[in-house]
This record gives structure tokens, sequence and C-alpha cells, in this order.
């Protein structure tokens, strides 16, 4: 059973960019800088650091792309729609970081 849906579609693009956000923390941390934690990647250096907080929420916007050609390769296009809504309100915040 197919769920074509928008509302899909919007909910797992939200969630796709806060997997990718964490993906990128932990790579951030085991690969740039062992010796920091996850923690103090999410607290100091994204929370805390209002410069990185755009290009960080850029990169795990990148997580979408997956999830889009998957709904394209199954052809539910209604949830393609709901991922481009998602990426499109990531894309408002992200936008409104880089002016603040």
């Amino acid at each position: 059973m197919r769920s074509d849906s928008q509302a899909l579609g919007f909910i797992t693009g939200v969630l796709a960019p806060v997997m990718g956000f964490f993906l990128y923390g932990v790579i951030y941390v085991t690969d740039i800088r062992p010796y920091l934690e996850l923690k103090e990647f999410v607290q100091d250096i994204f929370l805390g650091t209002r410069l990185y907080q755009s290009p960080i929420l850029s990169l795990a916007l990148i997580a979408n792309l997956p999830l889009f050609f998957f709904y394209d390769h199954r052809d539910m296009h209604k949830a393609m729609r709901g991922v481009i809504m998602a990426s499109f309100l990531y894309g408002i915040v992200i936008v409104v970081l880089w002016f603040l």
C-alpha cells in the first residue's frame, strides 16, 4: 500500500535534515574535532555561535535530496511536493539566520 500524501513528504522532509544535522555532527566530532563531544557540537558550535547556524543547516538540508529521489523513484509526486515545501521552509529559516 502506497501512501502518497503531501503531509508524509512534508514530515519526512522536515525530519531528514534533522538526521542530516546529527550525521554531520557525528562526522565533525569524530574526524574534524575528535576532542569534542556531540553535546558540545550542538550547544557550543551550533546554538552558541550564530555565524555557523546557517551553513550547518544548509549542509543538513542536503539530506532531503535522497529522500526526494526516493519518492521520485516510487512515483509519489505528492510526497515529492511535501519534501520541496519542507526544503523551502528550511530555506526561509536559513535566509533569516543569515541576515540576523
